[in-house]
């Protein structure tokens, strides 16, 4: 298996939000950026996109037509754990507003 240029995507989307985590909870004062809440929503909108491209190949796999076969390997049961896990943090994190769910979310979409 080899890198293709979704892998280099999905890498540049993965730097994209390491910046904004940054940005956010360093005060950097970026426009648009000014709170918690607003970190949230630019990691979502990054990652979305992200995890679309990047898991390319979990659509092409047959584990997509039977998601049974997926708990049977480590990596897509990970994933498919740590997809309601970002969901919680991302509605945490609009409800609280503090940099821990950043945090954890950015860690989420990267695990």
């Amino acid at each position: 298996m080899r890198l293709t240029w979704r892998d280099g995507v999905a890498a540049v989307f993965a730097g994209l939000i390491v910046l904004i985590v940054l940005a956010v909870t360093g005060s950097w004062g970026w426009p648009l950026l000014g709170s918690y809440r607003a970190g949230i929503v630019a990691l979502v909108l990054l990652a979305v996109p992200m995890c679309v491209i990047g898991g390319y190949a979990f659509w092409d796999s047959v584990a997509f037509e039977h998601p049974v076969q997926a708990m049977h390997d480590p990596y897509l049961a990970a994933d498919m754990l740590l997809g309601p896990v970002a969901i919680a943090v991302v509605i945490g994190g609009l409800v609280i507003a503090m940099y821990l769910p950043v945090f954890k979310l950015a860690g989420a979409v990267g695990g």
